[in-house]
């Protein structure tokens, strides 16, 4: 017999054979890779209905002037639901005089707007027919006090 006869081919070390534990592994490997994307595909799911759950917004904006049509910075504004007691968001009108807030549509709001120096005025808005509503406050002086 010559010596090229009986060299074999060489086997591959991590090459699949019928060894147990190359099945195992693949079984395991088959697994992991199947709960991964039930996985990835459960959240996807979950972020979906997430969205779908949240009520669709209205945004009020709004600009405050003073009595001179100035534009009036720092004037606490007040949005809460007709009927109920309590505020459920606020802002502050920037230096321009402008602000925003973001709530649920389908219910009427009082929006309140105080400043140093004059008379609280407040206006409804209906957030039942739309989802955007831009007020003006133009407030008054206070009555018997010094205006700052």
């Amino acid at each position: 017999m010559s010596v090229e006869a009986k060299r074999e081919t060489p086997r591959h070390p991590l090459r699949g054979g019928s060894h147990p534990i190359y099945r195992r592994l693949a079984a395991a490997g088959l697994l992991l890779a199947s709960l991964a994307g039930w996985a990835a595909a459960g959240a996807a799911s979950g972020k979906a209905q997430e969205k779908k759950k949240r009520p669709p917004e209205m945004v009020i904006t709004g600009t405050v002037f003073t009595e001179k049509g100035f534009s009036l910075p720092g004037a606490s504004v007040r949005v809460k639901r007709t009927g109920e007691r309590k505020p459920k968001w606020e802002a502050v009108s920037d230096r321009r005089g402008e602000f925003g807030v973001r709530v649920p549509q389908g219910a009427e709001y009082e929006v309140h707007v105080r400043a140093e120096g004059y008379e609280e005025q407040m206006q409804k808005v209906d957030g039942k027919a739309s989802t955007y509503e831009n007020l003006i406050f133009r407030m008054t002086p206070a009555t018997g006090g010094k205006k700052t």
